[in-house]
């Protein structure tokens, strides 16, 4: 080996394993770094969530309300060595106590306190790393669950000296790596820089000498020469003088002329240029010499010894001294046959294909996405009068005016198949160059070609109703992208024709193997007889064109759903078909999917109220033609909610899964067992022979129900109390019979839990009143028959301060019904928004009338808190003021801490009630909730009659915040009222005091006041 090769070979070696060394200390670095920041963020979390259980769990277990709870979070949050960004608690209902964080005294005044939140909660997880940790008593009790972030790198409180060490190991490994990449990237510049002595000898430009202007012809067939013959390039070297100094083997065999016959003779004794009529041309080269340009590649014809003329691709370049002049001219050149017959073959093949477009009883425009032409058929010239250059830049708008030019909204890509009903869309109308006009019909495709988005657009003159179903087969390369697949096949054989490439992907066959296939040999489920049966329709001429589904078989043996618009072309010679498959898998699964939604249960897969609903129905007819009786059975768990409380949702979810398991697996395949909502199951069992049968069926149920749940890690046993009502025994109907068994449930729940009742005709007093107060409350609101009660609410000087409002029903029967009932009724008929908007409306006539405008007192109104997310209550409120004239100022709306929670993500049009002064107020609580919305209650409603009211009230009126008036109510005597004043209060609202009565009553008592 000579020295020179040697030294490169140890180079190489040597750079190569100075990368191999750089790329595994760069690994082992970047390993050792991935770790270290792996372990710290586990180690930060357990100590930052071990921190704030141990302090949040305590306050939660001493229950001193949401002030303390807070105070410690924010403790916890100025810690710094804890690095906290936000935290949060809730309940074990998932309610949300309290919560704090960098960002939460930062509001902006236009934007929904929902949006904001969210907001919020977005930045602490892009800047921090969000944790949660669930706080147990000490008996194991879930309390709550606490939601944190933590910025990285903050937490001070974990220091670990493995995580140190191995720190200090990755970054002394990718320290390593750095010279170790600088040696490699030395070594490669070093061997680009270098180069073979073989190539600087065959330089011209270094050598010197006339004897070495020239290299040696063995130097060249040594290297250069075997190198052009392995790639079929045909060499020829010529001097300054135009003689031939050496030729490959390659161009010895082009030629037909060999090295020793022309070694010494002019170039164009041995190469001899044609034109495409035979006749001789200049060479090249010459043209090389002279002007001592290089000749790029070119395609020129050679005629050889032989007299034979072949094209080739000639490339020309001339050798250059030192001095830079030209010492000779180095010819390549190849056989360039095929590639010409390859040309020829796809000119042929544009002219054919233009052609056939050509040919198109249809109009055939290319556009792109905006809709200006880029190509047109003749077809589409004659149809609409203008040559092809005109029609070549023009838009759809000037073709087709109506309706793309006078309705501005329809696009010709609202045109396009599948993408939306087109039934619908405008008629199109053509518009010719002599300014005619004609009905047209629109077949629209997106394509994709060279890059750019574009659109295939069929025009067909349906005035001459001109059939051309083999579009496809025509098309060609212009419909090859198309989204569906297209087949083209013979009327008589069946097979396929032309199969375009979206079929040839989606089936994953070759285009010669479904030369010998047919439309049933991919057709899954298609048998022949249905098919020849659609072919027989369309050859008949009784349908234009047929549409049906089935599944198509790809080469592995899966297959997917298509629908298949399948068409007949008589025009061509033979008849084809033409069929157009659109794979509609996502379809199927979206209409499955909606299916499923709409008639099972999300979580326990049995039937919901609709499919229930459909199947009583469908029993209801069976059994008017069957003598046995239909069973309506209405569960209900016993003590359910105390599962959740106790084990949490997620176990009370897995507890319906296990209840829902049971009873499939108890009843019969013929029953139904369907879930109406939350713990209540609904089974409909028909052919019982007799009350005893559904009697024995029930009991079946309840021992089954005696065992425990088989459910992982618990024990629970939960029971259900059952309704029965048996039809035609029971002759209701489907709502009915519901309704009867739901009636019966509650007589078993009544008896004592855990046992069945079969509904009887009779009812009880209470049933009965609270059925015909939610039937007949209908009427009531026709007829007028509510009226609105006032209460002064007053201070302990005696001084009014408030009037608390409610509604009464003048029940032709029952005489006077409270708001309690009332709304209770109106619950179960939906009508709770119409109520407390009917009553929202009589204080503000009230108000405006003589004896509501000369008081100055606010008026209390108990809403929903859904209501305030509702537009059109916002709106029939602000109707309401401006009807009356009254002040936003003088209505308080009472809410539930539930309510408040709701509307926290109120309708944005709930502002406008605030801004005209309205104000918010609290009622039906025990606690305080957290209170930190931007509408914070001016008063809080208190039920001191009610069981332990005075030790509530005691304990709200220490913790009540200076600016809410906390207002005792329902004090019906002396001594309440008395212990109600020792228990801290300073308004007082009550029949001891002031009765409820008519507005026009109070009005009297307020005027006597003054």
């Amino acid at each position: 080996m000579r020295p020179e090769s040697w030294r490169m070979d140890r180079l190489r070696w040597m750079t190569g394993l100075a990368g191999l060394c750089a790329l595994l200390m760069a690994g082992q670095g970047g390993y050792c770094l991935s770790r270290v920041f792996m372990s710290q963020h586990i180690l930060d979390h357990a100590f930052v969530g071990q921190q704030a259980e141990r302090e949040i769990s305590a306050a939660l277990l001493e229950g001193r309300g949401s002030g303390v709870l807070r105070s410690v979070l924010a403790g916890l949050l100025q810690r710094g060595e804890l690095g906290l960004n936000s935290l949060a608690v809730h309940d074990s209902e998932g309610i949300l106590l309290s919560r704090v964080g960098v960002l939460e005294s930062f509001h902006l005044p236009v934007v929904p306190e929902a949006l904001q939140d969210r907001a919020r909660d977005l930045f602490y997880d892009l800047i921090g790393s969000a944790g949660t940790r669930r706080l147990y008593s000490p008996e194991h009790r879930l309390l709550g669950q606490v939601d944190y972030t933590i910025a990285p790198g903050a937490v001070e409180g974990v220091h670990e000296a493995a995580n140190e060490t191995l720190r200090l190991v990755g970054w002394t490994s990718a320290g390593l790596a750095l010279p170790l990449l600088a040696m490699f990237m030395l070594g490669v510049r070093r061997q680009r820089r270098e180069a073979p002595s073989w190539l600087v000898r065959a330089d011209p430009s270094a050598m010197n000498g006339a004897d070495t202007a020239v290299p040696a012809p063995e130097e060249f067939r040594a290297r250069a020469g075997q190198v052009m013959d392995a790639l079929e390039y045909a060499l020829i070297l010529a001097g300054r003088d135009g003689q031939v100094r050496h030729c490959n083997a390659v161009a010895e065999r082009l030629t037909g002329w060999p090295l020793q016959d022309v070694k010494g003779r002019p170039l164009f004794t041995m190469l001899h240029f044609v034109d495409a009529a035979g006749s001789p041309m200049p060479s090249p080269a010459d043209e090389v010499m002279q002007t001592g340009s290089r000749l790029p590649p070119t395609l020129v014809h050679l005629r050889s010894r032989s007299g034979e003329v072949m094209p080739i691709e000639l490339m020309a370049s001339p050798w250059r001294n030192r001095q830079g002049g030209t010492d000779g001219v180095a010819v390549l050149f190849r056989d360039a046959s095929r590639q010409a017959r390859e040309a020829d073959a796809l000119r042929r093949e544009a002219r054919l294909s233009q052609a056939v477009v050509d040919h198109l009883e249809e109009g055939l425009l290319t556009t792109d996405i905006a809709g200006v032409v880029r190509s047109a058929n003749a077809r589409a010239q004659r149809m609409f009068g203008y040559p092809r250059e005109e029609l070549v830049g023009s838009t759809v708008t000037k073709l087709m005016p109506v309706p793309f030019l006078n309705t501005p909204s329809v696009r010709i890509s609202d045109y396009v198949a599948n993408r939306r009903a087109t039934a619908h869309l405008p008629k199109v109308v053509g518009w010719r160059k002599d300014a005619t006009t004609f009905p047209v019909e629109l077949w629209v495709q997106p394509m994709r070609a060279d890059g750019a988005e574009g659109l295939v657009v069929v025009v067909r003159d349906i005035s001459e109703r001109l059939r051309g179903e083999n579009l496809a087969s025509r098309l060609g390369r212009l419909l090859d992208n198309a989204a569906e697949e297209i087949y083209i096949f013979d009327a008589q054989s069946l097979n396929f024709l032309e199969v375009n490439r979206g079929a040839r992907s989606n089936l994953g066959y070759k285009a010669d193997e479904l030369a010998r296939m047919t439309p049933l040999d991919i057709s899954a489920d298609l048998e022949e007889e249905v098919f020849q049966a659609y072919l027989s329709k369309l050859r008949g001429g009784e349908q234009d064109h047929l549409v049906y589904r089935c599944q198509h078989r790809r080469s592995d043996a899966t297959t997917y759903p298509v629908e298949v618009r399948l068409n007949f072309s008589r025009q061509e010679e033979p008849p084809v078909f033409m069929a157009i498959a659109a794979d509609i898998s996502e379809r199927i699964a979206a209409e499955d999917k909606l299916n499923r939604l709409a008639h099972f249960d999300a979580l326990t897969g049995l039937p919901n109220r609709v499919m229930l609903y459909d199947r009583l129905q469908q029993a209801l007819l069976a059994t008017e033609r069957d003598p046995r009786l239909l069973g309506v059975f209405f569960l209900d768990l016993d003590r359910f909610k105390q599962i959740n409380d106790l084990h949490g949702h997620e176990a009370g979810d897995q507890v319906l899964k296990a209840v829902a398991d049971r009873l499939v697996s108890t009843m019969r395949p013929s029953d139904t067992v369907a879930r109406l909502a939350g713990d209540e199951f609904v089974i409909l069992a028909p052919g019982l022979r007799s009350p005893d049968d559904a009697a024995a069926l029930a009991q079946k149920l309840l021992d089954r129900f005696a065992q425990p749940l088989d459910l992982p890690g618990l024990s629970i046993t939960s029971r259900p109390s059952i309704g029965i009502t048996l039809y035609p025994i029971d002759d209701s109907d489907l709502e009915g019979l519901l309704r009867h068994a739901d009636n019966a449930m509650y007589e078993a729940k009544q008896a004592g839990r855990g046992c069945y009742r079969m509904f009887s005709t009779e009812v009880d007093p209470e049933r009965r009143r609270r059925l015909e107060l939610e039937r007949e409350i209908h009427a009531g609101v026709a007829l007028n028959q509510f009226r609105l009660k006032v209460a002064p609410a007053v201070a302990s000087d005696g001084r009014p301060v408030a009037l608390l409002t409610s509604l009464s029903w003048q029940h032709p029967r029952y005489g006077e019904v409270l708001q309690t009932e009332v709304l209770q009724a109106a619950a179960r008929a939906g009508l709770v928004a119409d109520m407390e908007l009917w009553l929202i409306c009589q204080v503000c006539e009230y108000f405006a009338s003589g004896p509501g405008r000369a008081s100055e007192l606010p008026a209390v109104v108990s809403v929903s808190g859904w209501q305030l997310r509702d537009r059109e209550f916002v709106a029939h409120v602000l109707e309401l003021l401006d009807r009356y004239q009254v002040s936003g100022e003088r209505l308080v709306l009472a809410l539930t801490p539930d309510g408040f929670v709701e509307a926290r993500t109120r309708h944005a049009d709930a502002r406008k009630l605030f801004e005209r002064g309205m104000r918010l107020g609290l009622r039906d609580f025990n606690v305080f909730p957290e209170l930190d919305d931007e509408r914070a209650p001016c008063l809080a409603l208190v039920d001191a009659g009610a069981r332990d009211g005075s030790r509530v009230l005691a304990e709200l009126a220490r913790t009540s915040p200076a600016e809410i008036k906390l207002i005792a109510t329902g004090l019906r005597d002396a001594d309440a009222v008395a212990a109600a004043t020792a228990a801290g209060a300073r308004y007082l609202a009550g029949t001891a005091l002031v009765p409820a009565e008519d507005p026009d009553g109070v009005a009297r008592w307020l005027q006597a006041q003054k």
